[in-house]
C-alpha cells in the first residue's frame, strides 16, 4: 500500500521513525550482502568514513533531500596473506553479552575489559580524533538535512 506523503512525514509516521526503519533496513540490507558474498569467498568491509563530509558525498553523490549514505561496502576477493592473519582481539563475552537486559559495567570491569593503552587509543581514535569530532557533524548535519522541508 502506497501511503501518502503530507506534512514532511508519511501519513501517521514521524520523520524520526522513517529515519530509524530507514537505516535498520540500510544495516539489513548491507550485513545481507555481507553474508552473501561470504558465501562465495568474497570478503568485504564497512567503511565508516562515508558518513564523514556529509556535503561532499551529497552532492558527488546526487542526493536528494532526505537522502544520505548510511554505510558503504567494499568487496573482493581476500589474498592469501589476508586469510591467514591473526585475527584482532576481541572483548570478551562477558563483556559485551548480556542476557534479558543491559547492564552497566562497572569501572573495574571496563579496565578490565579494555587495559589502559588500549582504552586510551580507543578513547582517543573514537572520541576526540579529527576524524570523530567530523564524523559528528556530519552526523548532525544529516539529521538537519533528513528534517529538512525541501
Amino acid at each position: 500500500m502506497v501511503q501518502k506523503v503530507q506534512n514532511g512525514g508519511l501519513r501517521g509516521h514521524s520523520r524520526a521513525g522513517a529515519q530509524q526503519h530507514a537505516t535498520e533496513d540500510a544495516v539489513i540490507a548491507a550485513h545481507t550482502a555481507c553474508i552473501a558474498a561470504e558465501s562465495l569467498g568474497i570478503g568485504s568491509c564497512y567503511i565508516g568514513d562515508i558518513v564523514e563530509n556529509f556535503e561532499i558525498h551529497k552532492e558527488l553523490l546526487n542526493l536528494p533531500p532526505q537522502v544520505a549514505p548510511l554505510c558503504m561496502l567494499v568487496f573482493g576477493y581476500p589474498t592469501q596473506q589476508q586469510k591467514e592473519r591473526k585475527q584482532t582481539t576481541r572483548f570478551a563475552k562477558s563483556s559485551i553479552v548480556f542476557e534479558n537486559r543491559y547492564r552497566e559495567l562497572s569501572e573495574e570491569e571496563l579496565l578490565e575489559m579494555m587495559p589502559n593503552d588500549r582504552t586510551k587509543a580507543f578513547y582517543n581514535r573514537k572520541y576526540v580524533s579529527d576524524f570523530a569530532q567530523e564524523m559528528v557533524r556530519s552526523t548532525k548535519e544529516i539529521y538537519k538535512n533528513w528534517n529538512s522541508k525541501e
